[in-house]
């Protein structure tokens, strides 16, 4: 009788395990698919692959104009600082956007879904209504601005700097400068927008080596409406300097004071016009 009772305990304690083992695989096996999405329409697997897939980045700056990128390769670019920064959520909705900085940059993302995204680029990055930045990850956001501008940087684009309402002078040296009437500013347009951006090292490099004899250079002080240049800021103020062949521009608003340069001969009327009409300006 004994052995029996010992014979059931031992069966018992078997029974108790094996329950006890189907019990703890089961709750682990509703905690492991509780964190699983299993998507059973093909079609809304297409949807969430397309979600985050953009195809056209639209910008603009106040100062500097438009901008549309429909080539992956310089979309990818702008994305890529876009996911940096905002991959962080711990970054969201610390600080407020600067609305009323000069080098904002608005745009919006087009994804291959239809779907889209505002952004604004000052200090911070906004997207829609979320607000990404601290002192961490400011020196990526100051370069996904800095990117944007660049593609702003245009030929088309400077030349539109140069109108009726822009005060331009021409400076050939500290005593012989001119202030640039409306048919010779059309004239400096023109060439302008004819130029060609340089963006290869070794065509700059080329350029740079060959000619360093610096012929003129331009300034246009932007919604000039008087003479008052002491109240001028820096990002009102775009220097152009001329050589045989090409010209360098640096945009004053522009924190990493980049140089732009680009292909194009201002050269001869810049000469032409310091020749035939020099007067002092001061």
């Amino acid at each position: 009788m004994k052995r029996i009772n010992t014979k059931m305990k031992i069966i018992l304690v078997y029974i108790v395990v094996i329950l006890t083992a189907i019990i703890i695989t089961w709750v682990n096996q509703n905690k492991l698919f509780d964190k699983v999405i299993i998507i059973d329409d093909k079609k809304e697997v297409i949807k969430k692959a397309n979600m985050s897939i953009p195809i056209k980045i639209k910008f603009y700056n106040r100062k500097w104009g438009n901008c549309i990128l429909e080539d992956q390769n310089s979309i990818n670019n702008v994305w890529s600082y876009i996911q940096q920064i905002t991959k962080d959520a711990s970054n969201k909705g610390r600080h407020k956007a600067s609305y009323d900085s000069p080098v904002s940059i608005n745009g919006t993302v087009y994804y291959l879904n239809g779907m889209k995204d505002e952004f604004e680029v000052s200090d911070v990055l906004k997207i829609n209504d979320h607000i990404y930045g601290d002192r961490y990850n400011f020196p990526m956001i100051n370069n996904l601005r800095s990117h944007l501008l660049n593609y702003l940087y245009s030929p088309n684009n400077l030349s539109n700097f140069i109108n009726n309402r822009n005060k331009v002078i021409l400076v050939k040296n500290e005593n012989v400068k001119r202030k640039l009437g409306n048919f010779d500013k059309e004239r400096i347009k023109q060439i302008i927008s004819k130029a060609e951006k340089i963006e290869d090292d070794k065509s700059i490099l080329k350029l740079t080596r060959s000619q360093n004899n610096l012929s003129a250079y331009i300034k246009v002080y932007m919604d000039m409406e008087n003479d008052n240049y002491i109240k001028v800021k820096s990002y009102n103020v775009i220097n152009i300097d001329v050589y045989d062949g090409f010209f360098v521009v640096q945009y004053l608003g522009d924190e990493n004071g980049r140089h732009i340069y680009m292909k194009g001969d201002l050269s001869p009327v810049c000469n032409e016009l310091i020749k035939t009409y020099s007067e002092h300006f001061n």
